[in-house]
């Protein structure tokens, strides 16, 4: 099945050339322990590392324009002039015909990329296009009591919202979902992120949620997760 995890997919070029902080390095390696697609990217990626590794290396003259100059020199004296076909060139490439070559090529992408946000656009809100063909019904029914025991990667959950807020260190949004809001010694943490859009449930709603189970064993959290969420049903 295809990873969601698209904030740690985004560090794996980072984490091969060593530049993420510690903490990044952990989470990054315990989505690797469990998720083979990354895997086999992150292995690719070293590849390609090492690869280039052992190319030689190459020091790119100042200035070879001079020699490219001569040779084109010296493939002009080997031809004959070509009187005809030069003063056809210079009848159709006059300024004029340039400019409104650029203003055609402009128009044409303008109109291509008013017609692709149209598009976009009147998709399912919430929807965006690269979720538009999940099967939904590949996710792992999980309850919330039992999610400590859970080892499928994709689940889906269901409950209670009883709290709402942005996340201070990410910015990403996050929401509590639990089985009985009088009691919310059990929960897991929703995490809305980047790039997709999805409308946040309202406190007391019942939701069922779509999403990559994972454990946030940082400091002050130990705490298990529904991160990224990749769908959000409201039930009542």
């Amino acid at each position: 099945m295809k990873c969601w995890r698209f904030n740690l997919r985004r560090d794996l070029v980072r984490y091969v050339t060593d530049e993420l902080t510690p903490g990044r390095v952990r989470r990054v390696e315990d989505h690797l322990l469990d998720c083979g697609e990354c895997r086999d990217a992150a292995a690719r990626l070293r590849s390609g590392q090492r690869l280039a590794a052992q190319l030689p290396q190459v020091t790119p003259q100042r200035d070879g324009w001079a020699a490219i100059e001569a040779a084109i020199d010296r493939e002009d004296t080997r031809r004959e002039p070509a009187t005809r076909s030069a003063g056809w060139r210079a009848r159709i490439l006059t300024p004029r015909v340039v400019v409104a070559a650029l203003i055609a090529v402009i128009f044409s992408s303008v109109i291509f990329i008013t017609l692709h946000r149209r598009a976009v656009s009147e998709e399912e809100p919430g929807a965006p296009p690269s979720l538009a063909a999940a099967d939904w019904r590949e996710f792992q029914p999980v309850s919330i009591g039992d999610i400590e025991s859970n080892t499928k990667p994709h689940v889906v959950a269901e409950g209670y919202v009883s709290e709402v807020r942005i996340d201070d260190k990410d910015g990403d949004l996050m929401f509590k979902l639990v089985d009985n809001l009088n009691a919310q010694d059990r929960f897991i943490v929703c995490e809305i992120i980047e790039p997709i859009r999805l409308q946040p449930p309202t406190v007391g709603s019942r939701v069922r949620v779509y999403g990559v189970s994972r454990y946030d064993a940082e400091r002050n959290h130990n705490w298990y997760e529904v991160h990224p969420v990749l769908n959000i049903e409201v039930l009542h």
